[in-house]
């Protein structure tokens, strides 16, 4: 009896090993990368939107390339938010208080993903606070805006280009397992 105990333990030690292996096959990242300007503003501690061109996500090309599709997609996170001062060379962040990127698409409420209250001054790549949302139903769309609100911190005489590098990771079901 005691043979049998052991036996059934080792083989359900096994078995939820291999599922939390078999999970990870069924996770993969998504990463988006669009470049927005902060135009030249002579506005202090006053909060604006930056504007910010449509994404198109490519997603159902990304699902095939993972061996899935959308409907197999039980849910995409927000897992990696950076942004880069890509021009003037040699310039940081030091312009902005405070970022908020919030997501946007047809037939979807705007979202809050990620944040920065507080952006260290001498830093010309920050990485942004994430939230947890669920993004699958803006992912699944052709296209999607990612909005930039922002307050600025000192005078801006220069076009700013700030490049974001998002990574989303996609759990999902591989040939529906």
């Amino acid at each position: 009896m005691n043979k049998i105990n052991i036996a059934t333990i080792v083989a359900l030690l096994l078995f939820l090993s291999s599922c939390k292996n078999l999970d990870k096959l069924t996770q993969f990242n998504m990463n988006f990368t669009q470049t927005v300007s902060i135009e030249p503003t002579f506005k202090v501690n006053t909060p604006f939107t930056i504007p910010t061109p449509a994404v198109t996500s490519n997603s159902s090309s990304t699902f095939s390339a993972n061996n899935t599709s959308k409907d197999l997609v039980e849910e995409i996170n927000l897992s990696e938010l950076k942004l880069t001062v890509e021009s003037p060379e040699d310039e940081d962040f030091s312009i902005l208080q405070s970022i908020e990127v919030y997501i946007s698409a047809d037939g979807e409420t705007d979202t809050k993903i990620a944040w920065l209250d507080s952006i260290p001054a001498s830093a010309n790549t920050i990485m942004l606070n994430v939230s947890d949302a669920d993004l699958k139903e803006f992912i699944f769309k052709d296209e999607f805006t990612l909005k930039v609100k922002t307050v600025t911190d000192e005078v801006n005489t220069e076009q700013y280009d700030i490049r974001i590098d998002a990574k989303l990771h996609v759990n999902a079901k591989i040939l529906g397992i």
